[in-house]
């Protein structure tokens, strides 16, 4: 046997075979501080507020104070939380989507008209300002006191060159009495109980 014979197969790599090599340490290391960091962490902010994003989900109340001293909810606060995302912040809603409530005759007109459609919500096609509308509002019934209603309508009504009068606490009382727990309102509904606006 020549001494090239067996030349190529010494050029080859071994054959792999299954090892028993662990984990590094310094991988172990990092895994175990990691996890203890995260467990720190988390049982440090349980009980903290919720903090980051829009913060939507926790919206303050800021108490403004009256000409005679008493508080008053800040219905812009309350807008800002909860219904400048669909009619934005200047009012004009989104064309084709979301109605503005700039000028719309169903915020300026009759305030129980507005009461009925944010406390109970509002299904279906809809004309305002002169455009169609089809979608749903949801209710806010559920979400916001009789008097967070009162405010963000009476904010409503005097923004964006709005000059309709203020919205009582005791007219959305009034609406949760007659018409207690609803679903959503249609327009055909609101008119035939309130009249056209």
């Amino acid at each position: 046997m020549s001494p090239d014979e067996h030349r190529a197969q010494r050029r080859e790599a071994p054959e792999p075979e299954e090892g028993d090599r662990g984990i590094p340490k310094i991988v172990m290391v990092w895994i175990v501080v990691l996890l203890f960091w995260g467990v720190g962490y988390y049982l440090w902010q349980i009980g903290k507020p919720m903090l980051g994003g829009d913060s939507r989900s926790v919206p303050v109340q800021v108490v403004a104070s009256t000409e005679g001293g008493a508080a008053a909810i800040d219905g812009g606060v309350i807008y800002n939380a909860n219904c400048s995302a669909c009619h934005q912040a200047t009012g004009l809603g989104i064309p084709g989507a979301f109605p503005p409530l700039a000028g719309s005759e169903w915020v300026i007109g009759d305030p129980a008209i507005a009461v009925s459609i944010v406390h109970d919500g509002l299904q279906g096609a809809i004309n305002v300002a002169g455009g169609s509308y089809m979608g749903v509002m949801p209710k806010f019934g559920g979400n916001l006191s009789n008097a967070e209603i009162a405010a963000v309508l009476t904010h409503i009504r005097s923004e964006w060159g709005n000059q309709a009068g203020a919205v009582e606490t005791s007219l959305v009382d009034e609406h949760v009495t007659r018409f207690a727990e609803r679903g959503p309102w249609s327009e055909a509904e609101l008119i035939s109980t309130f009249g056209k606006p």
